[in-house]
């Protein structure tokens, strides 16, 4: 059997955390081979996914398209918006670098990172007259 459990905040950790651990070593106790209690950094939510490839990408695509007369892919849109904006990584092994994952940006433990992000990309929409709207704005409550 297992439990995972996602905390949101340190007051949980505290709290409700330590109560359902406490439960569960209750109800199943400590198996012979121990317990392993594992520590992952937070991750991109759906909802941010969702708002970042279905709000913030395809705005700026669309409008970018729109603009030169031509398809602009999403895609393609990620791919300049990680290199104008993402930190850059050393590849080992080579003099080269590479702009970093979109997904760690929740993973650096700095939950403004993802937000970050998507301000600097509505800066870049604005100033080629393309409004890329909040998540409140479209529906995307990712911070729920």
């Amino acid at each position: 059997m297992s439990f995972r459990h996602t905390i949101r905040s340190a007051e949980q950790l505290e709290s409700v955390t330590i109560r359902l651990l406490r439960g569960y070593i209750r109800e199943n106790g400590v198996p012979d081979s121990g317990l392993e209690v594992t520590l992952a950094p937070p991750k991109r939510t759906n909802k941010q996914n969702a708002y970042l490839w279905g709000v913030v990408y395809k705005t700026l695509a669309e409008g970018m398209g729109e603009q030169a007369g031509e398809i602009v892919k999403p895609k393609w849109v990620h791919e300049l918006c990680k290199d104008h904006f993402m930190p850059r990584i050393d590849v080992p092994g080579t003099n080269k670098t590479v702009p970093m994952s979109t997904t760690e940006l929740c993973r650096s433990g700095n939950e403004d990172s993802f937000q970050d992000y998507v301000t600097q990309i509505q800066a870049l929409g604005a100033a080629k007259g393309i409004f890329i709207p909040d998540p409140n704005e479209g529906g995307y409550d990712y911070q729920a």
